[in-house]
């Protein structure tokens, strides 16, 4: 009898545990509120094998096609393009999209890997673009273009590539305790209850103090308030399990090699890893390799400096092939 008690509390306990915590996760769901963009162009969706993809056009229809790849952290989206679609739209025909499991596109329970987003993009260029384009992309959604640029080397005009970081060159292979982590990141209530901790609004400040933004003044309320409604849309935590887990790396060291298209690294030169060893890391593994540091800036160099970034980005993805 004494065992059955014991067990019957025990049982009581986690029961209790869970409801708790299922109830906290809904909550704090309904509290996250409606996602909407705050973008000015075009709102379209691009049906996808695993779901729908929304994506925004602004710009002359007759222009060069840029592409913007936002990265990956808490609340990741293409709002983080917000100081650039404007004026590069004066110029070119910009596309920019809200990776599958982010932003306002669809969020499927999927396992997401390197080989989804190195796949959607490519997919995206050949059916909704259908030319060869001028991809900007941000942190490691880099690894996917290279990849995705050496396979089909046709749809990728030239390359920017901001805040890559020099891993990818290397193989980074997911240990048994990243397995595990990801794992437990995608069970229902207990990996829930750890995505929403991960993702408060405390932890998003501290995330984008300590390695996205130099100016910590940029880190404002109504910033910190976008990324956390995004954050806690429906099943936002299965791809940001892939990512922090390590799952989404890629090695594309000989990819990057041999890419013949012009590309340009920008980094921030605050960074976390020292700029200068970044630049020589792409530089040996491909010496076409052009570099630009811009000072007072970190990981989100297209935000600190968005005047000095956009204007580099219209010189060289304007510029005449040579």
């Amino acid at each position: 009898m004494g065992f059955a008690k014991k067990l019957l509390t025990t049982s009581a306990i986690i029961g209790g545990t869970l409801g708790a915590l299922a109830i906290y996760n809904k909550v704090t769901e309904s509290m996250a509120g409606e996602l909407d963009t705050v973008l000015r162009g075009e709102e379209r969706r691009y049906p996808w094998k695993y779901g729908d993809m929304f994506y925004e056009v602004k710009g002359p229809r007759d222009a060069k096609p840029l592409l913007l790849v936002h990265g990956f952290g808490p609340g990741a989206s293409s709002y983080e393009w917000r100081k650039n679609v404007d004026k590069l739209s004066e110029q070119f025909r910009v596309y920019v999209i809200d990776l599958l499991g982010f932003g306002l596109s669809d969020r499927p329970a999927i396992d997401y890997t390197a080989e989804t987003f190195t796949d959607l993009i490519s997919d995206f260029i050949k059916e909704v673009i259908n030319k060869p384009t001028i991809v900007v992309a941000h942190g490691l959604t880099n690894a996917y273009v290279i990849a995705a640029a050496y396979r089909k080397p046709q749809l990728f005009e030239r390359l920017v590539m901001v805040a890559p970081n020099a891993t990818m060159l290397q193989e980074d292979i997911p240990g048994p305790l990243s397995s595990v982590w990801k794992g437990l990141l995608r069970t229902p209530i207990l990996g829930e209850f750890l995505y929403n901790q991960l993702t408060s609004r405390a932890a998003i400040r501290a995330y984008y103090d300590r390695q996205g933004y130099h100016n910590p003044g940029l880190i404002t309320d109504e910033l910190v308030e976008y990324i956390y409604t995004t954050a806690h849309q429906s099943n936002s935590r299965y791809a940001a399990a892939s990512f922090i887990s390590n799952f989404l790396s890629l090695d594309v060291h000989e990819a990057y090699t041999r890419l013949q298209m012009p590309v340009v690294a920008v980094f921030g030169r605050e960074a976390l890893v020292t700029p200068s060893e970044s630049s020589a890391a792409f530089k040996r593994a491909n010496p076409h390799t052009e570099t630009h540091i811009l000072d007072k800036s970190s990981f989100q160099v297209q935000d600190e400096q968005a005047a000095q970034f956009n204007n580099l980005i219209r010189d060289f993805a304007g510029a005449v092939a040579r």
